[in-house]
C-alpha cells in the first residue's frame, strides 16, 4: 500500500470529528450560557420583586398607624402554655375576616399568626391597642406569602414585644425566650442602625432556627411614623428555592459574597447582583467541576454525538473503501508497468492491446541498443541505465498517444503503432530510429544507435501477438546482422 494512505485514512476523518466535536462543544458552552443567564435574570427579578413587595408593606404598615383605632374581630385568642406567649389566630369564618378588617383579596388561605406576651391577649393593655391597628396588614402578608414559592416568610416585629407572621408557623414556634433572642437577631440590630426610612438592609444567607432550619437571606427595613420607630418588616427568602427551578442548569448556581471570594477565574459566568435601596453585596455565579461538565455536555448532546460518530465511522470505511480501490490501482499499475521506465512492461502491453486506437495497419516494432554490452563495459552501468531512459523517453515523445510503448526487458523495447497507410507507419518508425542516433550523444559520449523489426499487418486480420512479435524479432535480428542502425519491415 503507498505509504501515506494510512495516515490520511485516519488523520483527514479524525481532523473532521475534532472540528465538528469542538462545534457542538461551542455551541454546548454557549447554550449553558444563555440558560444560565435566564437563571440569573430569574434570580434578579425575584430579588427585585421582593425589595418592592418590603417597600410596599412598609408604606402598608405606615399608612395604619394613621387609624385612631382598630379590632381583633372573629379572631381566636390563646395563651400557650408550654411558650407562656399569647397567640392571635383568625377565625376559620374567612369572609367574617375579611369583612372587618375592610379588604378585598381573593379567597384563600389565611396563613398567618400573632404572638406576644401575655398582655397582648388583653383588651385593656396598651400592646393590645397597638396590635388591634395592625391586625389589617395579616390577610395581605399572608396572601404576598403564598404568592411565590421562594418566599420563606414575611413578618413585622413591633418594638412592643409581638410579631406578626405569615407562614404562621414562624409566630407559634416562639417561646418567650425565642421573642427575646429576636430583638438581638442581625436583621433587627442592622434595621435599628438603619436611620434611613428608604434603606434596606440585606441580612447574608443563615439558617432559620425558629422555623424548619432552612437557609435564608433576609432583607428588612425600619418602620418609623412621624420619625418614631415603630418597629421592623422583615421578608426572609428561602436560598434553596430562590436559586434552584426546573432547569438543571440551575442546580450549580450560588450567591458569592464579594467580599469572601479569593480567586475570581475559579467560578464561571460570574454576576454581580445590584438592588436598589440595599446593600446587597453578593454575586450569581455558576460552578461545576469538569467531571460534571463533561458529563453534561454528553447527555444534553448525545444525539449529535452518536451521529458525529456514526458519520465518523462511515467516513473511516469510506476512505478504507476508497484507499482499497486506490491500492488496487497501484499493486494493478504496478504490475504493468517497468519501474525504471515508467513504461508498460510486457504484461501491460498485452493487457493495453485490447484497448488500443484500430486504425487501417498496425506495426509492432521491436528496437534494441545496439551494442548495449559494450556501453555498459566502457562507461558503466549507470550510463547504461541512462541510455535506456532516454530511449523510453524519445520512444515517447516520438509517436502519438493512442500507440504503446513497452519495455519488454534489458535494453529491447516494443511499440504497436497504429497508421491509416503502409507508409505513414513506416515513417514514423524510421523517424524514431534517426532521432534516438542524432540526440543520443547527450547520454553517451560519441552517441549509439538503435535497430529494429516491424510486423506490418491489416487491422482486421486475425493475429497471434506470439506470432507477430517473433516475426519482428527475427527482423530485429536480420537488422542486426546487416550492420545495425536500421529498421526492417515485414
Amino acid at each position: 500500500m503507498p505509504k501515506f494512505n494510512l495516515k490520511h485514512i485516519f488523520l483527514i476523518p479524525t481532523l473532521f470529528l475534532v472540528l465538528i466535536v469542538g462545534f457542538i462543544l461551542n455551541n454546548h458552552m454557549n447554550s449553558v450560557q444563555r440558560q444560565v443567564n435566564r437563571e440569573y435574570d430569574r434570580i434578579i427579578n425575584s430579588l427585585q420583586r421582593s425589595i418592592k413587595v418590603i417597600i410596599s408593606l412598609d408604606y402598608n404598615i405606615s399608612q395604619l398607624y394613621k387609624q385612631n383605632q382598630g379590632s381583633f374581630y372573629n379572631h381566636n385568642f390563646e395563651i400557650k402554655k408550654e411558650s407562656g406567649l399569647c397567640v392571635i389566630r383568625p377565625s376559620e369564618n374567612l369572609d367574617a375576616v375579611m369583612a372587618e378588617q375592610d379588604i378585598s383579596v381573593a379567597e384563600g388561605r389565611l396563613d398567618y399568626s400573632i404572638a406576644g406576651k401575655k398582655d397582648l391577649c388583653d383588651p385593656s393593655s396598651e400592646v393590645y391597642e397597638i396590635a388591634s391597628k395592625k391586625v389589617s396588614l395579616a390577610p395581605v402578608i399572608s396572601f404576598i406569602h403564598d404568592y411565590e414559592s421562594y418566599l420563606h416568610g414575611i413578618y413585622f416585629i413591633s418594638k412592643y414585644n409581638y410579631i406578626i407572621s405569615s407562614p404562621k408557623e414562624i409566630a407559634e414556634n416562639l417561646s418567650q425566650k425565642t421573642l427575646d433572642v429576636i430583638y438581638s437577631r442581625p436583621y433587627w440590630k442592622n434595621s435599628m442602625q438603619n436611620d434611613s426610612e428608604k434603606y434596606i438592609t440585606f441580612t447574608p444567607p443563615y439558617t432559620d432556627a425558629f422555623f424548619d432550619g432552612l437557609e435564608v437571606l433576609t432583607f428588612s427595613t425600619p418602620i418609623y411614623y412621624k420619625g418614631i420607630f415603630k418597629g421592623v418588616l422583615v421578608i426572609d427568602l428561602s436560598v434553596e428555592k430562590l436559586l434552584r427551578s426546573s432547569n438543571e442548569i440551575s442546580q450549580h448556581i450560588q450567591l458569592l459574597n464579594s467580599a469572601e471570594y479569593k480567586r475570581f477565574e475559579q467560578y464561571r459566568f460570574m454576576q454581580p447582583v445590584n438592588l436598589d435601596f440595599t446593600d446587597f453585596t453578593y454575586f450569581l455565579y455558576y460552578k461545576t467541576s469538569i467531571k460534571e461538565e463533561l458529563k453534561g455536555f454528553l447527555v444534553h448532546d448525545s444525539n449529535s454525538l452518536i451521529l458525529t460518530l456514526v458519520m465518523y465511522i462511515l467516513s473511516l470505511l469510506s476512505m478504507f473503501y476508497y484507499q482499497s480501490r486506490v491500492s488496487q490501482k497501484y499493486y494493478r499499475d504496478l504490475a504493468k508497468q517497468d519501474p525504471m521506465t515508467g513504461l508498460y512492461n510486457r504484461r501491460g502491453f498485452e493487457m493495453s492491446l485490447q484497448d488500443r486506437v484500430v486504425k487501417k495497419y498496425v506495426g509492432f516494432a521491436i528496437y534494441d541498443i545496439d551494442d548495449f554490452k559494450q556501453i555498459n563495459d566502457v562507461f558503466g552501468h549507470d550510463v547504461g541505465d541512462e541510455a535506456i531512459k532516454y530511449v523510453a523517453r524519445m520512444l515517447n515523445k516520438s509517436v502519438r498517444d493512442s500507440d504503446i510503448v513497452s519495455r519488454f526487458g534489458g535494453e529491447e523495447f516494443v511499440i504497436c503503432i497504429n497508421a491509416e497507410s503502409r507508409n505513414s507507419l513506416e515513417s514514423v518508425c524510421e523517424r524514431v530510429r534517426k532521432s534516438i542516433q542524432d540526440s543520443s550523444g547527450k547520454v553517451v559520449k560519441g552517441g549509439f544507435t538503435v535497430s529494429g523489426g516491424v510486423t506490418v499487418i491489416d487491422s482486421h486480420q486475425e493475429f497471434s501477438f506470439e506470432h507477430v512479435i517473433k516475426k519482428a524479432d527475427a527482423l530485429l535480428y536480420k537488422a542486426k546482422q546487416d550492420g545495425k542502425n536500421r529498421v526492417y519491415f515485414s
